[in-house]
């Protein structure tokens, strides 16, 4: 088994799912919840501006029943619901060492990842630039999951643009880490639809579940000896940013919702 490192940013509803995912195929040994400046945990006052309120405390709710499960969880020794409450949870479940950043590329952090040293590491939509020092850590390299079928949809919050253009596929995709956002060689990628889908909560549950089966198959092809790529050509696809007032006004009027 290939001893691993997760990356993640917190998430209390998919990305749980994911790490266990991993977990019962590497040797996980650190999960690092990545709390960087921006990380969707992080973006509430951005989430009340583009959602309004009421999607807002309806997306806040949904949050704390998360927060006070995954507390009821862990005083029970995780016999209710294993961890899947928070990358938190789930680490220590399954006996993994957990640790929060503020910053992934700290050289202190970067030291302790470099004695541990690991196959490869697993970027769960880090919210932060890697940087060189730490991408050349692993034998493998650094492997990360973003929420499109790239090279299109890069960027910020594909789950959101994706339902405003009224996309009938998203996708996700397992691609090498460079320095640059949603860059680096394609490992492998898939595509879910999502014509049905008429909130954000929707499209990121299906990309999320999607992503998690991708990184399953990436380590799997790794293992075999498989290294093979393919191109992630940044001039083929589109590159979004954080919404905008007017993108928001847009989404609100096709009765398109965050959850």
């Amino acid at each position: 088994m290939l001893k691993a490192i997760i990356v993640a940013q917190q998430d209390r509803f998919f990305i749980p799912a994911n790490i266990e995912k991993v977990i019962n195929v590497a040797d996980v040994v650190l999960v690092i919840n990545n709390d960087y400046k921006s990380s969707l945990e992080n973006k509430k006052t951005d989430f009340l501006r583009w959602f309004g309120p009421f999607q807002t405390a309806k997306m806040a709710f949904n949050q704390l029943s998360c927060v006070a499960k995954g507390f009821l969880d862990q005083t029970s020794g995780y016999r209710f619901y294993h961890g899947k409450y928070g990358i938190e949870h789930v680490a220590r479940a399954n006996g993994i060492d957990y640790l929060t950043c503020k910053n992934i590329n700290d050289s202190e952090l970067v030291n302790t990842i470099l004695k541990l040293e690991p196959d490869l590491i697993v970027s769960f939509s880090a919210p932060q630039v890697i940087k060189k020092p730490l991408l050349s850590i692993p034998r493998f390299g650094i492997i990360n999951v973003h929420g499109s079928y790239l090279p299109d949809y890069r960027g910020c919050f594909p789950s959101f643009w994706q339902l405003l253009n009224g996309e009938e596929y998203a996708g996700a995709t397992v691609h090498i880490m460079s320095e640059k956002i949603d860059d680096g060689r394609i490992v492998v990628q898939d595509k879910v639809s999502i014509s049905d889908c008429r909130t954000i909560f929707e499209v990121i549950a299906r990309t999320k579940a999607l992503g998690g089966d991708l990184v399953v198959r990436a380590i799997s092809k790794i293992e075999s000896g498989d290294l093979s790529t393919i191109a992630n050509d940044a001039s083929q696809g589109r590159y979004y940013t954080w919404p905008s007032k007017d993108d928001t006004k847009r989404f609100h009027k096709k009765g398109l919702r965050l959850v």
